[in-house]
Protein backbone atom coordinates (compact mmCIF):
# COMPACT_ATOMS: atom_id res chain seq x y z
CA UNK A 1 0.00 0.00 0.00
CA UNK A 2 1.56 2.89 -1.08
CA UNK A 3 1.47 6.11 1.17
CA UNK A 4 1.69 10.22 -0.08
CA UNK A 5 5.14 11.57 0.40
CA UNK A 6 5.69 13.39 3.33
CA UNK A 7 9.06 16.03 4.01
CA UNK A 8 12.53 14.59 3.71
CA UNK A 9 13.24 16.18 7.41
CA UNK A 10 11.36 17.00 10.47
CA UNK A 11 9.27 21.16 9.59
CA UNK A 12 11.51 23.75 11.15
CA UNK A 13 15.18 24.98 11.76
CA UNK A 14 17.57 22.71 13.55
CA UNK A 15 17.35 24.72 16.53
CA UNK A 16 13.97 23.84 16.82
CA UNK A 17 14.58 20.46 16.63
CA UNK A 18 17.10 20.26 19.19
CA UNK A 19 14.83 22.35 21.46
CA UNK A 20 11.97 19.46 20.63
CA UNK A 21 14.03 17.08 21.27
CA UNK A 22 15.42 18.28 25.08
CA UNK A 23 11.72 19.07 25.80
CA UNK A 24 11.01 15.12 25.33
CA UNK A 25 14.61 14.56 26.97
CA UNK A 26 12.61 15.96 29.98
CA UNK A 27 10.66 13.15 30.61
CA UNK A 28 13.69 10.80 31.87
CA UNK A 29 14.98 14.26 34.27
CA UNK A 30 12.14 13.78 35.81
CA UNK A 31 11.14 10.02 35.93
CA UNK A 32 14.86 9.19 37.38
CA UNK A 33 14.96 12.23 39.25
CA UNK A 34 11.77 11.16 41.29
CA UNK A 35 12.96 7.30 41.25
CA UNK A 36 16.00 8.40 43.17
CA UNK A 37 14.79 11.38 45.15
CA UNK A 38 12.17 8.47 47.00
CA UNK A 39 15.58 6.08 46.73
CA UNK A 40 16.89 8.41 49.11
CA UNK A 41 14.16 9.05 51.59
CA UNK A 42 13.52 5.52 51.76
CA UNK A 43 15.19 5.08 55.27
CA UNK A 44 14.16 8.72 56.33
CA UNK A 45 10.52 7.91 55.76
CA UNK A 46 10.94 4.43 57.38
CA UNK A 47 11.58 5.76 60.53
CA UNK A 48 9.86 9.08 60.41
CA UNK A 49 6.37 6.79 59.74
CA UNK A 50 7.45 3.78 61.47
CA UNK A 51 7.40 1.38 57.93
CA UNK A 52 8.72 -2.12 58.44
CA UNK A 53 11.02 -4.31 55.74
CA UNK A 54 8.08 -5.51 54.24
CA UNK A 55 6.10 -2.40 53.94
CA UNK A 56 9.49 -0.95 52.06
CA UNK A 57 9.47 -3.05 49.72
CA UNK A 58 5.71 -2.62 48.79
CA UNK A 59 7.04 1.27 48.18
CA UNK A 60 9.61 0.58 46.06
CA UNK A 61 7.29 -2.31 44.08
CA UNK A 62 4.10 0.25 43.38
CA UNK A 63 5.65 3.70 43.26
CA UNK A 64 7.84 5.35 40.76
CA UNK A 65 9.98 2.89 40.09
CA UNK A 66 7.95 -0.44 39.43
CA UNK A 67 3.91 -1.04 39.31
CA UNK A 68 2.43 2.49 38.76
CA UNK A 69 5.04 3.09 35.99
CA UNK A 70 4.19 -0.09 34.49
CA UNK A 71 0.13 0.55 33.78
CA UNK A 72 0.85 4.20 33.16
CA UNK A 73 3.14 3.40 30.19
CA UNK A 74 1.10 0.77 29.23
CA UNK A 75 -2.54 3.14 28.98
CA UNK A 76 0.15 5.83 27.98
CA UNK A 77 1.83 4.20 25.47
CA UNK A 78 -1.47 3.30 23.43
CA UNK A 79 -3.10 6.05 23.49
CA UNK A 80 0.09 8.12 22.05
CA UNK A 81 -0.09 5.76 19.02
CA UNK A 82 -4.16 6.23 18.76
CA UNK A 83 -4.09 10.31 19.66
CA UNK A 84 -0.79 11.50 19.40
CA UNK A 85 2.63 11.94 21.02
CA UNK A 86 1.86 15.80 21.78
CA UNK A 87 -1.69 15.31 23.92
CA UNK A 88 -0.05 12.27 25.86
CA UNK A 89 3.25 14.13 26.98
CA UNK A 90 2.27 17.45 27.72
CA UNK A 91 -1.30 16.77 30.04
CA UNK A 92 0.20 14.23 31.49
CA UNK A 93 3.05 16.34 33.66
CA UNK A 94 -0.11 18.44 35.43
CA UNK A 95 -1.18 14.31 37.08
CA UNK A 96 2.90 14.17 37.81
CA UNK A 97 2.51 17.36 40.17
CA UNK A 98 -0.32 16.16 41.62
CA UNK A 99 1.47 13.09 42.79
CA UNK A 100 4.48 15.42 43.43
CA UNK A 101 2.29 17.68 46.30
CA UNK A 102 1.61 14.64 47.69
CA UNK A 103 4.54 13.27 48.34
CA UNK A 104 6.12 16.71 49.30
CA UNK A 105 3.32 17.29 52.15
CA UNK A 106 2.80 13.61 53.18
CA UNK A 107 1.91 13.47 57.09
CA UNK A 108 2.31 9.66 57.05
CA UNK A 109 2.72 6.40 54.91
CA UNK A 110 -0.58 6.77 52.95
CA UNK A 111 -0.28 10.15 51.95
CA UNK A 112 3.60 8.87 50.22
CA UNK A 113 2.23 5.76 48.95
CA UNK A 114 -0.55 7.30 47.09
CA UNK A 115 2.22 10.75 45.73
CA UNK A 116 4.12 8.28 44.13
CA UNK A 117 1.42 5.82 42.76
CA UNK A 118 0.52 9.13 40.94
CA UNK A 119 3.63 10.19 39.94
CA UNK A 120 4.91 6.25 38.71
CA UNK A 121 1.39 6.57 36.14
CA UNK A 122 2.30 10.29 35.22
CA UNK A 123 6.41 9.19 34.35
CA UNK A 124 5.20 5.41 32.70
CA UNK A 125 2.82 7.70 30.01
CA UNK A 126 5.30 10.09 29.22
CA UNK A 127 8.26 8.15 28.75
CA UNK A 128 7.23 5.94 25.60
CA UNK A 129 5.83 9.03 23.72
CA UNK A 130 8.86 11.32 24.59
CA UNK A 131 10.72 8.45 23.06
CA UNK A 132 9.08 7.83 20.30
CA UNK A 133 9.09 11.76 19.48
CA UNK A 134 12.86 12.13 19.48
CA UNK A 135 13.31 8.78 17.36
CA UNK A 136 10.58 10.15 14.79
CA UNK A 137 12.59 13.69 14.35
CA UNK A 138 15.99 12.60 14.38
CA UNK A 139 17.83 11.33 11.18
CA UNK A 140 18.82 7.81 10.61
CA UNK A 141 22.71 8.62 10.82
CA UNK A 142 22.05 10.17 14.48
CA UNK A 143 19.26 8.55 15.49
CA UNK A 144 21.61 6.54 18.18
CA UNK A 145 23.17 9.82 19.39
CA UNK A 146 19.80 11.63 20.01
CA UNK A 147 17.95 8.90 21.76
CA UNK A 148 21.45 8.72 23.76
CA UNK A 149 20.28 12.08 25.01
CA UNK A 150 17.19 10.96 26.31
CA UNK A 151 19.81 8.61 28.78
CA UNK A 152 21.96 11.61 29.49
CA UNK A 153 18.90 13.70 31.11
CA UNK A 154 18.03 10.17 32.79
CA UNK A 155 21.12 10.49 34.60
CA UNK A 156 21.08 14.14 34.94
CA UNK A 157 18.48 14.43 37.08
CA UNK A 158 18.95 12.03 39.80
CA UNK A 159 22.69 13.68 39.95
CA UNK A 160 20.69 17.13 40.72
CA UNK A 161 18.50 15.49 42.95
CA UNK A 162 20.94 13.28 44.89
CA UNK A 163 23.36 16.37 44.99
CA UNK A 164 20.16 18.18 46.86
CA UNK A 165 20.04 15.60 49.10
CA UNK A 166 23.14 15.19 50.27
CA UNK A 167 23.28 18.96 50.61
CA UNK A 168 20.01 18.44 53.06
CA UNK A 169 21.21 14.89 54.47
CA UNK A 170 21.18 16.38 58.49
CA UNK A 171 17.82 18.12 57.75
CA UNK A 172 15.86 14.66 57.65
CA UNK A 173 12.66 14.31 56.04
CA UNK A 174 12.69 18.07 55.12
CA UNK A 175 15.43 17.34 52.68
CA UNK A 176 13.28 15.28 51.15
CA UNK A 177 10.34 16.98 50.77
CA UNK A 178 12.58 20.44 49.24
CA UNK A 179 14.42 17.69 46.67
CA UNK A 180 10.52 16.76 45.58
CA UNK A 181 9.64 20.35 45.07
CA UNK A 182 12.62 20.85 42.58
CA UNK A 183 10.87 18.12 40.86
CA UNK A 184 7.09 19.57 41.11
CA UNK A 185 9.04 23.15 39.79
CA UNK A 186 10.53 21.32 36.65
CA UNK A 187 7.79 19.39 35.55
CA UNK A 188 5.47 22.33 35.92
CA UNK A 189 8.54 24.68 34.14
CA UNK A 190 8.44 21.74 31.23
CA UNK A 191 4.82 21.88 30.78
CA UNK A 192 4.17 25.20 30.33
CA UNK A 193 7.04 24.93 27.45
CA UNK A 194 5.39 22.33 26.09
CA UNK A 195 2.37 23.08 25.25
CA UNK A 196 3.64 25.41 22.15
CA UNK A 197 5.20 22.20 20.71
CA UNK A 198 4.57 20.71 17.44
CA UNK A 199 2.73 17.36 17.04
CA UNK A 200 5.27 14.47 15.54
CA UNK A 201 5.13 15.11 11.64
CA UNK A 202 5.44 11.26 11.60
CA UNK A 203 2.95 10.59 13.38
CA UNK A 204 0.38 12.76 11.90
CA UNK A 205 1.57 11.27 8.57
CA UNK A 206 0.59 8.36 9.66
CA UNK A 207 -2.66 9.61 10.70
CA UNK A 208 -3.31 10.97 7.48
CA UNK A 209 -3.11 8.01 5.93
CA UNK A 210 -4.91 5.79 7.90
CA UNK A 211 -2.42 3.96 9.68
CA UNK A 212 -4.22 4.16 13.11
CA UNK A 213 -6.68 2.48 15.04
CA UNK A 214 -7.45 -0.98 16.56
CA UNK A 215 -6.62 -3.46 13.47
CA UNK A 216 -3.24 -2.28 13.69
CA UNK A 217 -2.80 -3.87 17.19
CA UNK A 218 -3.00 -7.18 15.75
CA UNK A 219 0.63 -6.27 13.32
CA UNK A 220 1.93 -6.55 16.96
CA UNK A 221 1.35 -10.41 17.21
CA UNK A 222 2.49 -11.30 13.89
CA UNK A 223 5.98 -12.42 13.58
CA UNK A 224 7.85 -10.34 12.41
CA UNK A 225 7.17 -8.12 15.32
CA UNK A 226 6.35 -10.53 18.33
CA UNK A 227 10.43 -11.63 17.57
CA UNK A 228 11.63 -7.77 18.44
CA UNK A 229 8.93 -7.35 21.00
CA UNK A 230 10.47 -11.00 22.67
CA UNK A 231 13.79 -9.53 22.23
CA UNK A 232 13.95 -6.12 23.32
CA UNK A 233 11.36 -7.49 26.41
CA UNK A 234 14.30 -10.03 27.53
CA UNK A 235 16.68 -7.56 26.97
CA UNK A 236 15.32 -5.00 29.04
CA UNK A 237 13.54 -6.77 31.77
CA UNK A 238 16.83 -9.11 32.56
CA UNK A 239 19.18 -5.71 32.46
CA UNK A 240 16.52 -3.60 34.41
CA UNK A 241 16.91 -6.53 37.28
CA UNK A 242 20.10 -4.76 38.35
CA UNK A 243 19.74 -1.89 37.26
CA UNK A 244 16.50 -1.00 38.56
CA UNK A 245 17.39 -1.97 41.93
CA UNK A 246 20.57 -0.17 42.21
CA UNK A 247 18.18 2.76 40.89
CA UNK A 248 15.47 2.51 43.72
CA UNK A 249 17.76 0.60 46.75
CA UNK A 250 21.81 1.61 46.53
CA UNK A 251 21.37 4.74 48.81
CA UNK A 252 19.34 2.37 51.09
CA UNK A 253 21.25 -1.18 50.81
CA UNK A 254 24.69 1.18 51.45
CA UNK A 255 23.12 2.38 54.64
CA UNK A 256 21.65 -0.66 56.17
CA UNK A 257 24.28 -3.19 54.83
CA UNK A 258 27.19 -1.31 53.79
CA UNK A 259 27.11 0.66 57.18
CA UNK A 260 27.51 4.17 55.35
CA UNK A 261 25.81 7.24 56.65
CA UNK A 262 23.09 8.89 54.38
CA UNK A 263 25.07 11.71 53.50
CA UNK A 264 27.82 9.74 52.43
CA UNK A 265 24.89 6.48 50.67
CA UNK A 266 23.62 9.65 48.77
CA UNK A 267 26.90 10.74 47.54
CA UNK A 268 27.50 7.44 46.07
CA UNK A 269 24.21 7.09 44.78
CA UNK A 270 25.01 10.75 42.98
CA UNK A 271 28.43 9.24 41.83
CA UNK A 272 26.82 6.45 40.05
CA UNK A 273 24.64 8.61 38.29
CA UNK A 274 27.25 11.04 37.15
CA UNK A 275 30.05 8.66 35.73
CA UNK A 276 26.87 6.89 34.14
CA UNK A 277 25.42 10.74 32.55
CA UNK A 278 29.78 10.82 31.39
CA UNK A 279 29.52 7.55 29.75
CA UNK A 280 26.82 8.23 27.81
CA UNK A 281 27.64 11.63 26.44
CA UNK A 282 31.56 10.82 26.30
CA UNK A 283 31.16 6.97 24.91
CA UNK A 284 27.80 6.11 23.68
CA UNK A 285 26.33 9.22 21.87
CA UNK A 286 29.89 9.37 19.80
CA UNK A 287 29.80 6.00 19.14
CA UNK A 288 26.57 3.98 18.69
CA UNK A 289 26.44 5.29 15.35
CA UNK A 290 29.84 4.50 13.91
CA UNK A 291 31.32 1.40 16.00
CA UNK A 292 29.69 -1.77 15.32
CA UNK A 293 26.70 -2.57 17.85
CA UNK A 294 27.65 -6.10 18.80
CA UNK A 295 31.49 -4.92 19.61
CA UNK A 296 30.11 -1.83 21.91
CA UNK A 297 27.15 -3.60 23.62
CA UNK A 298 29.30 -6.76 24.35
CA UNK A 299 32.16 -4.52 25.82
CA UNK A 300 29.94 -2.66 28.08
CA UNK A 301 27.88 -6.30 29.49
CA UNK A 302 31.62 -7.76 30.19
CA UNK A 303 32.00 -5.08 32.39
CA UNK A 304 28.26 -4.71 33.75
CA UNK A 305 28.71 -8.52 35.05
CA UNK A 306 32.13 -7.97 36.69
CA UNK A 307 30.66 -4.92 38.29
CA UNK A 308 28.04 -7.51 39.58
CA UNK A 309 30.05 -10.49 40.46
CA UNK A 310 32.38 -7.63 42.70
CA UNK A 311 29.09 -7.42 45.03
CA UNK A 312 29.85 -11.70 45.46
CA UNK A 313 33.53 -11.25 46.22
CA UNK A 314 34.35 -8.02 47.87
CA UNK A 315 32.57 -6.98 51.34
CA UNK A 316 30.25 -4.35 50.49
CA UNK A 317 31.18 -2.39 53.78
CA UNK A 318 34.79 -1.36 52.26
CA UNK A 319 34.45 1.88 50.69
CA UNK A 320 37.04 1.46 48.16
CA UNK A 321 34.96 -1.68 47.13
CA UNK A 322 32.37 0.50 46.70
CA UNK A 323 33.52 3.00 44.51
CA UNK A 324 34.98 0.68 42.25
CA UNK A 325 31.77 -1.08 41.59
CA UNK A 326 30.39 2.46 41.31
CA UNK A 327 32.75 3.28 38.63
CA UNK A 328 32.12 -0.19 36.76
CA UNK A 329 28.83 -0.64 36.91
CA UNK A 330 28.18 3.46 35.77
CA UNK A 331 30.05 3.13 32.86
CA UNK A 332 29.56 -0.64 31.49
CA UNK A 333 25.77 0.77 31.91
CA UNK A 334 26.51 3.97 29.66
CA UNK A 335 26.92 1.75 26.42
CA UNK A 336 24.83 -1.33 27.66
CA UNK A 337 21.63 -2.90 27.84
CA UNK A 338 19.30 0.36 28.85
CA UNK A 339 20.47 2.45 25.94
CA UNK A 340 20.28 -0.07 22.99
CA UNK A 341 16.40 -0.60 24.68
CA UNK A 342 15.95 2.74 23.82
CA UNK A 343 17.42 2.56 20.65
CA UNK A 344 15.60 -0.67 19.65
CA UNK A 345 12.53 0.10 20.16
CA UNK A 346 12.30 2.86 18.33
CA UNK A 347 14.07 0.97 15.18
CA UNK A 348 11.96 -2.00 15.22
CA UNK A 349 8.15 -0.80 15.55
CA UNK A 350 6.02 1.17 13.14
CA UNK A 351 5.06 4.71 13.73
CA UNK A 352 1.41 3.34 13.90
CA UNK A 353 2.55 0.87 16.67
CA UNK A 354 5.77 2.61 18.44
CA UNK A 355 4.95 3.62 22.04
CA UNK A 356 2.11 1.00 22.17
CA UNK A 357 4.82 -1.76 21.76
CA UNK A 358 6.87 0.27 24.33
CA UNK A 359 4.03 0.48 26.69
CA UNK A 360 3.72 -3.02 26.45
CA UNK A 361 7.34 -3.52 27.04
CA UNK A 362 7.95 -1.37 29.70
CA UNK A 363 4.37 -2.96 31.30
CA UNK A 364 5.69 -6.77 31.66
CA UNK A 365 8.80 -5.19 32.69
CA UNK A 366 8.30 -3.35 35.22
CA UNK A 367 5.42 -5.22 37.00
CA UNK A 368 8.74 -8.24 37.20
CA UNK A 369 10.71 -5.66 38.84
CA UNK A 370 7.81 -4.65 41.49
CA UNK A 371 7.87 -8.34 42.32
CA UNK A 372 11.60 -8.36 42.87
CA UNK A 373 11.49 -5.11 44.11
CA UNK A 374 8.58 -5.95 46.80
CA UNK A 375 11.15 -8.71 48.27
CA UNK A 376 14.70 -6.77 48.04
CA UNK A 377 14.71 -5.41 51.41
CA UNK A 378 14.13 -8.73 53.19
CA UNK A 379 16.59 -10.98 50.76
CA UNK A 380 19.12 -8.25 51.42
CA UNK A 381 18.19 -8.59 55.26
CA UNK A 382 18.30 -12.51 54.63
CA UNK A 383 21.12 -13.30 52.96
CA UNK A 384 23.04 -10.60 51.19
CA UNK A 385 24.92 -13.12 48.72
CA UNK A 386 22.27 -14.55 47.62
CA UNK A 387 20.90 -11.21 46.35
CA UNK A 388 24.15 -10.24 44.62
CA UNK A 389 23.61 -13.74 43.05
CA UNK A 390 20.47 -12.77 41.76
CA UNK A 391 21.88 -9.91 40.50
CA UNK A 392 24.77 -10.90 38.65
CA UNK A 393 22.94 -13.99 36.79
CA UNK A 394 20.49 -11.70 35.69
CA UNK A 395 23.16 -9.45 34.22
CA UNK A 396 24.84 -12.41 32.79
CA UNK A 397 21.42 -13.96 30.76
CA UNK A 398 20.72 -9.61 29.38
CA UNK A 399 23.92 -9.38 27.93
CA UNK A 400 23.77 -13.23 26.38
CA UNK A 401 20.10 -12.63 24.46
CA UNK A 402 21.37 -9.31 23.36
CA UNK A 403 24.90 -10.38 22.21
CA UNK A 404 23.04 -13.27 20.09
CA UNK A 405 19.75 -12.25 19.03
CA UNK A 406 20.60 -8.44 18.24
CA UNK A 407 19.88 -7.71 14.73
CA UNK A 408 23.29 -7.80 12.24
CA UNK A 409 23.15 -3.99 12.03
CA UNK A 410 21.21 -0.67 12.61
CA UNK A 411 17.66 -1.09 11.17
CA UNK A 412 16.79 2.12 9.11
CA UNK A 413 13.30 3.30 10.14
CA UNK A 414 12.78 4.83 6.69
CA UNK A 415 13.60 1.58 4.43
CA UNK A 416 12.76 -1.13 7.10
CA UNK A 417 9.29 -2.77 5.52
CA UNK A 418 6.67 -2.64 7.43
CA UNK A 419 3.95 -5.12 8.33
CA UNK A 420 1.02 -6.16 6.16
CA UNK A 421 -1.32 -3.42 5.95
CA UNK A 422 0.95 -0.80 7.76
CA UNK A 423 2.41 1.82 5.04
CA UNK A 424 6.05 2.52 5.65
CA UNK A 425 5.55 6.19 7.96
CA UNK A 426 8.82 7.72 8.58
CA UNK A 427 10.09 10.33 6.02
CA UNK A 428 13.19 9.29 3.84
CA UNK A 429 16.47 11.49 5.52
CA UNK A 430 20.40 11.86 4.27
CA UNK A 431 22.14 9.47 5.50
Amino acid sequence: MSSPSIPAQPVGPRQVQWRRTILGCMADYIDAGSIVAASSGLALWSSAFGMSDSLVGLLGALGTNAASYAVGALIGGRLGDLFGRKRIYQWDLLVYVLGGLLVLLALNSGMLFVGLIIMGLAVGADVPTSWALVGEIAPNRVRGRMIGLTSLFWNLGPVVSLLLAFALADTGVLGIRIVFGHLVAVALVTWLLRRKMAESEVWNHARDTGQLGRQQLRALFTPRLVRPLLFVFGVHTLGSIAAGTFGFFLPYILKTVGGQGQGASVGFNALNFALGGLGVAFLFMPLVDRLNRRVLYGIAGFFSIVAALMLIIFPITSTAAVIIFIVLNAVAGSCGQEQFYRVWCQELFPTALRTTAQGMIIFAQKMILALWSSVVPIIVAASFSAFAWVLALATFCSVAIGLIFMPAKAVSLTTDPEPTGVSPSLPPTSA
